[in-house]
């Protein structure tokens, strides 16, 4: 399968762009670099140490013989330059983790909440519009958060994807689905529950396939490809 990637760079993309080309799909990353710009924003380093992502690629070549392919494209900003990728590319499937990914940075500040919103509004929007006009049959996989039904639901059976529902208008009984409410407590989590909005009309109305996942927290600093070589991941672990 041609896959690719948004977000391929990041924490939870890299290590499943290499899980997906040791299969033997053919996997395109697409990505801004933008993690590594909010971290010198921040003024910090990773306590995993990561080399730029042109060594990665070089170094995934060299061990494996496997090529993965790297395009640099702002999918919030540059529509044309996204719907162009997927004009030439036309893969199978999509992974969407090209959203940034952290609740506290969402909340620091009016710039980061509207930055938080703008690009993960945005960017999956544009990636809908884009797949939609294009006609493409593939699958699109977001990783989403648990953190869409709030922070007081430890240990409750939550429902997922729709509800069925019955509305009594006085004689007339009407039956419905309806996603099953969100109750974010950030602008991070927000943004993701109107990423699942955006995917309910597109579904409805546009016939595309999506895979919303609603995962917990992830955690670990290595897979068993990672473990293959120190410019995949440093496995030496320091505090800054």
């Amino acid at each position: 399968m041609k896959i690719v990637i948004f977000g391929g760079d990041g924490f939870c993309g890299w290590p499943t762009a290499l899980g997906l080309s040791s299969d033997g799909h053919d996997v395109i990353i697409v990505d801004n670099l933008s993690r590594r710009k909010i971290d010198d924003e921040l003024g910090v380093s990773s306590l995993t140490p990561i080399a730029s992502i042109n060594e990665r690629l070089s170094a995934w070549e060299e061990i494996t013989t496997k090529n993965i392919k790297f395009i640099n494209v702002d999918v919030a900003k540059d529509y044309d330059g996204l719907y162009s990728l997927f004009s030439t590319l036309r893969p199978d499937a999509i992974i969407h983790f090209a959203e940034q990914r952290a609740a506290p940075y969402s909340m620091k500040s009016p710039i980061h909440k509207r930055y938080t919103v703008d690009n993960n509004v945005s960017g999956t929007h544009n990636l809908l519009t884009a797949i939609s006009d294009l006609s493409l049959d593939c699958h699109i996989i977001h990783l989403g958060t648990m953190g869409v039904y709030g922070y007081g639901t430890s240990g409750m059976e939550i429902p997922e994807g729709y509800l069925n529902v019955s509305i009594n208008d006085g004689e007339i009984v009407n039956n419905s689905e309806i996603l099953y409410p969100t109750n974010p407590g950030s602008i991070y989590h927000m943004t993701k529950s109107l990423d699942q909005l955006l995917f309910q009309f597109y579904v409805k109305n546009n016939g595309l396939r999506i895979t919303d996942l609603h995962q917990g927290i992830v955690w670990g600093t290595q897979t068993k490809e990672t473990r293959q070589d120190d410019r995949f991941f440093l496995k030496r672990i320091f505090l800054v």
